[in-house]
């Protein structure tokens, strides 16, 4: 991938993560004007994309850190952004196929909501810096 699409393509996964983020923060606030399904029915296929982007990405970068020559904190830090990934697509695309099959929901999978809502900002927003700062 060339460096101005990478930069492209890092910027928008950032500016995604904030923006869902405020969505999750400041969801209160506007949730009797707008239905929230409504907002998720356009969000999580962009959510979708951008997780299995941030996966594709870390498993890009993940045998490069095992070269002898790599720092240990550079190791670790491509190692937890793959699992991580992995963690977030698996949550993710379990509760989103769950509810676009109408199967009913528990405090489980709620729990499992707010821990995507937690992971997905992090991991989005962590891939997209090394995206737009990458030059490899």
């Amino acid at each position: 991938m060339s460096g101005p699409a990478r930069k492209a393509l890092g910027g928008a996964l950032f500016v995604y993560a904030i923006l869902y983020t405020t969505h999750v923060v400041f969801n209160p606030f506007y949730s009797d004007q707008i239905s929230t399904s409504d907002v998720y029915q356009i969000m999580n296929p962009l959510t979708a994309i951008g997780i299995l982007i941030s996966a594709a990405v870390a498993w890009r970068h993940k045998p490069a850190s095992e070269d002898a020559s790599v720092s240990s904190g550079h190791y670790l830090a491509a190692q937890a952004g793959f699992y991580l990934s992995l963690v977030l697509a698996i949550l993710f695309f379990t509760l989103w196929f769950r509810g676009l099959n109408d199967e009913p929901s528990g405090a489980a999978d709620n729990m499992a909501w707010y821990s995507v809502a937690v992971l997905h900002p992090l991991v989005l927003g962590t891939t997209g810096t090394h995206l737009w700062k990458s030059t490899d």
